[in-house]
């Protein structure tokens, strides 16, 4: 069972409709029981929206470098975590 802190990771393959089925139908039931979860994918999804109508030369070349950089940080972060997760399930066996 998904709960409220698990489901920030999922939702952009949810959008995407790239996540795995088990994982989106888990994600379908906490939402459909989450009134909290459920407002913030509404509002993780007109965030995107919103998002996508910019283009890059609207946005001034300080915060675009910032966005980029903090962009940058948390893939490298979400690398490393994925890494030693799998290091550690290989460690189990």
């Amino acid at each position: 069972m998904l709960r409220c802190r698990d489901t920030m990771s999922l939702l952009h393959d949810y959008l995407e409709g790239t996540l795995d089925p088990d994982l989106r139908r888990q994600l379908d039931e906490h939402l459909a029981d989450c009134p909290g979860c459920l407002g913030f994918l509404n509002t993780y999804r007109h965030t995107v929206s919103v998002a996508g109508d910019f283009r890059s030369e609207d946005i001034p070349a300080e915060l675009r470098r910032k966005l980029r950089s903090f962009i940058k940080q948390k893939i490298e972060k979400r690398s490393l975590l994925a890494r030693l997760r799998g290091k550690l399930r290989g460690s189990s066996s």
